[in-house]
């Protein structure tokens, strides 16, 4: 069995989020299926979603939304992402989880 690359681990991780945001909004309340939009995603295109988060990184650090839904836009970021971001910023109770991962894809991006 072949070790895990840094970008499948970052594509695994990314639909982990993306399951956990569909857990707690409902699926129901979803205007589109959020796993099947970031599992479609490629490796090469997780990667480069998570290396833009590790550039931008006082976005993280400040927790800006309004920062972070900017750069998502400007840089064309699948739909399902900005989309993650819009579902988690309306529900203060997954603030802290989501700036977990956000971290992640940051310290991920480092190694």
């Amino acid at each position: 069995m072949s070790e895990q690359t840094k970008g499948e681990f970052l594509q695994e991780k990314m639909l982990n989020m993306a399951k956990w945001v569909t857990l707690e909004v409902g699926k129901e309340n979803l205007p589109a299926d959020l796993i099947a939009g970031i599992d479609g995603r490629s490796v090469l295109e997780v990667t480069m979603v998570c290396g833009l988060i590790e550039a931008n990184e006082d976005l993280t650090t400040l927790r800006n939304w309004s920062g972070l839904v900017q750069l998502m836009a400007a840089n064309n970021v699948p739909a399902e992402l900005q989309e993650v971001v819009a579902l988690v910023r309306q529900k203060e109770a997954m603030h802290d989880k989501f700036w977990r991962y956000m971290r992640l894809f940051i310290d991920v991006v480092r190694q």
